[in-house]
């Protein structure tokens, strides 16, 4: 119990003093003047914009708004110091994931730190839900908005970031916009279909599980779960299994070989569910994009014990299966080729879980956050 009591005193303070050179940076900097109109995004955890940050970013510049912004990825992150003069002269920072140094940062007034997170819905426990969380840390707490993709949820991320339910705003998720572009979903189906021809023609089975572990240093898919090839024998020579691994995992086998694809090198999952009859996954919050495109949805959760026992779920399990459920992948082939949603659950899932994903979500979020304005109906 001392140990514990110790660990949550010093927690903060190791916190501050890991990015100690950063915080007297971006204090000093703070003499500057706050720029009303500049935006700073920037992700340690990718190499390339993507998802929400992205479609922000490419909204801004298509509609020609009066935002300056800034963007930077893992590839192209500038020095700690040059960064700390960058996010202190912003007047909207964003982000997408969890970003250390962005919480010892002490905001001026005015200025806007804003969580556009990565994932959507509610579905394994983040952030101060779990029990391993320091209630101490200073992680999350200082976000000045978040959104969501359903006001059923917003109660969730209030326990999960520990700030105020006013803060956390039900606006959509900006990158599900695309879901709703018909134009760049078939721009994507003939991209995808170019680039790997011999999915043509087939049914396809896309297999995106998450990681297991606490991090992303130790993140890994258990062995012996999965094996493509064997699936694709047993779902036969109409289908393809396509595969698409969380980035984090560093133990995926990436099979390329007769009806077996490896399309992990896809940096959008949500470009594949365009082509995707079937998604077999595990406990990805890509059932809540899965849920608005409307493929099949078969969860593969043969761990399902032993993962709730260490990470957990919000709801109970079965509020997340619209389709079908296996947990041995001997029976796996024929639940793919039988499965079918249960219409009704799966209306009911989507008002839950992505009500406000309607495809003005990007506009919601510019109007609500960006200019202040009241938020669309």
């Amino acid at each position: 119990m001392a140990v514990n009591k110790i660990k949550e005193i010093l927690y903060p303070v190791l916190q501050r003093l890991r990015f100690l050179p950063f915080i007297i940076a971006f204090e000093s900097a703070k003499r500057r003047k706050l720029q009303e109109n500049k935006i700073l995004m920037f992700t340690n955890v990718r190499g390339e914009l993507g998802g929400n940050l992205k479609q922000i970013k490419d909204y801004i510049e298509k509609k020609r708004l009066d935002f300056t912004v800034t963007a930077y990825t893992s590839l192209n992150m500038p020095p700690k110091l040059k960064l700390a003069r960058e996010a202190a002269t912003s007047r909207f920072i964003m982000i997408d994931d969890f970003e250390p140094v962005a919480y010892v940062m002490r905001l001026r007034k005015g200025q806007q730190l804003v969580q556009v997170w990565h994932g959507m819905g509610a579905f394994k426990k983040f952030g101060y839900s779990r029990d391993s969380a320091v209630k101490t840390s200073l992680t999350h707490k200082n976000y000045t908005k978040a959104i969501v993709s359903a006001p059923d949820i917003v109660a969730i991320y209030h326990e999960a970031f520990a700030i105020p339910e006013h803060c956390i705003l039900p606006t959509g998720i900006p990158r599900t916009d695309l879901l709703f572009d018909g134009e760049y979903i078939e721009k994507t189906k003939a991209r995808l279909y170019d680039k790997y021809p011999g999915l043509l023609g087939k049914k396809i089975c896309l297999f995106a599980p998450t990681f297991r572990g606490s991090d992303v240093k130790g993140a890994y898919y258990p062995e012996g779960l999965f094996d493509a090839e064997k699936l694709a024998r047993g779902l036969g020579s109409d289908w393809a299994v396509v595969t698409k691994y969380h980035p984090f995992i560093k133990n995926a086998p990436h099979i390329c070989t007769g009806n077996v694809v490896d399309m992990t090198c896809e940096r959008e999952i949500n470009d594949i569910l365009f082509i995707t009859d079937v998604l077999v996954t595990d406990y990805s919050s890509v059932i809540f994009e899965n849920a608005i495109v409307g493929n099949t949805l078969v969860l593969y959760a043969p761990d399902l014990d032993d993962y709730f026992d260490s990470r957990g779920f919000y709801f109970d399990w079965g509020t997340y299966c619209y389709g079908a459920f296996v947990k041995d992948f001997e029976s796996l082939a024929k639940t793919v080729k039988t499965a079918e949603n249960d219409s009704e659950k799966l209306a009911e899932f989507r008002q839950k879980f992505t009500g406000c994903c309607d495809g003005r979500a990007t506009e919601r979020f510019v109007k609500e956050i960006l200019e202040n304005k009241a938020v669309l109906k």
